[in-house]
């Protein structure tokens, strides 16, 4: 497992639930949805492009490969 706590993200092997524990960042309350992306999506981060994602229909999360990461 790698986090990175300042930008907020991690990578993981499983998703939690809310009601499963702490996740990598502490208690959530929101309901741990897993998103997944297809094959071209993926082609399309890095083609320089950034998916957009509806969270609940309340927010949106905007995804971008960092090309400029030694990682």
């Amino acid at each position: 497992m790698s986090v990175d706590r300042e930008r907020g993200v991690a990578i993981v092997n499983e998703a939690l639930g809310p009601l499963e524990g702490d996740t990598v960042f502490g208690q959530r309350w929101g309901n741990g949805d897993l998103i997944r992306i297809t094959t071209k999506e993926l082609s399309a981060l890095h083609e320089g492009k950034m998916l957009a994602v509806d969270v609940e229909g309340e927010f949106v999360v905007y995804l971008q490969l960092d090309e400029e990461s030694e990682d």
